[in-house]
């Protein structure tokens, strides 16, 4: 069983599209980690011998290892899960057939509303 032509153009866009989210994640997180270790040199150059501003030093840290704990984890998750690809990783509700009440028609509510 093959695929039609319209299911292989759903796919393809899937894959383009995921591969623009990839792109678009690596870059920022490349630019948070490029921003932390120049904040990181520029503390080391300019306030390090007389020990001020050392709240650069945890920010700037923060900033520089951040996106390869993101990265490992992402990673680490697309081995694990290598047939997740094309599943919609966004929270749907789940109908249960068994408990779902019906709704109460207008003659139901009407005695309710006469004796108020």
């Amino acid at each position: 069983m093959g695929l039609n032509e319209e299911d292989k153009e759903t796919i393809s866009y899937l894959e383009q599209q995921r591969i623009v989210e990839t792109r678009t994640a690596c870059f920022w997180s490349v630019l948070a980690s490029v921003a932390g270790g120049l904040m990181l040199g520029w503390w080391e150059y300019q306030y390090h011998p007389a020990n001020r501003q050392l709240w650069m030093v945890p920010f700037g840290l923060v900033l520089f290892a951040t996106p390869a704990i993101v990265w490992f984890s992402v990673v680490a998750s697309d081995i694990c899960n290598p047939n997740d690809h094309y599943v919609t990783r966004v929270s749907q509700p789940v109908h249960l057939n068994d408990s779902v009440v019906p709704a109460k028609k207008d003659e139901q509510w009407s005695n309710h509303v006469d004796h108020v």
